[in-house]
């Protein structure tokens, strides 16, 4: 399933703003940004276990560029899913979750509107092989990750599926 419903924009790719692997100012972008509205509701894409509830950005992530946003990692058949820059619903890391299960809603990450971007609101999608404790910083000049991966073909997939249904 796409994990957000009536998604109206096109899935950032090959050097889009907000695309997989974009070098940005400082880093390059470890997921994809869909863009969407604020408090959107953002589903789960598959099967899993909950195995993190974390903040994502803000002070609270040591990120005081941002706002305060959170991220919930889903373990599935694809990999270690994050779904993040959202207000999680009531989970505990462990919980089950299936296909389509309310997961938060999407809260602006953005402080500012610079109008570079479709909105300040956006979910942030990750995926990885692996946990291994947190999620990663892709340094300027550096390789990927070794246990990132890049989840465009997921979200493709899902909202070709969504758009069949």
């Amino acid at each position: 399933m796409f994990p957000l419903r009536n998604y109206q924009y096109q899935i950032p790719i090959n050097g889009d703003l907000g695309a997989f692997g974009v070098v940005r100012k400082y880093d390059v972008h470890t997921g994809v940004d869909l863009y969407c509205n604020e408090g959107d509701p953002v589903h789960a894409i598959e099967d899993g276990v909950i195995i993190a509830i974390k903040p994502f950005t803000g002070e609270i992530a040591g990120f005081p560029w941002w706002n305060d946003t959170w991220a919930i990692a889903v373990a599935g058949p694809s990999g270690i899913i994050n779904y993040g820059e959202i207000n999680p619903c009531d989970f505990e890391e462990g919980d089950v979750v299936k296909e389509g299960t309310l997961l938060g809603h999407v809260i602006p990450v953005l402080k500012e509107d610079k109008g570079k971007v479709p909105s300040t609101s956006m979910l942030h999608v990750e995926l990885y092989k692996n946990y291994q404790g947190g999620w990663v910083e892709w340094s300027l000049n550096t390789p990927q990750p070794s246990r990132l991966l890049n989840p465009t073909y997921i979200l493709k997939r899902e909202l070709n599926r969504s758009s069949n249904i």
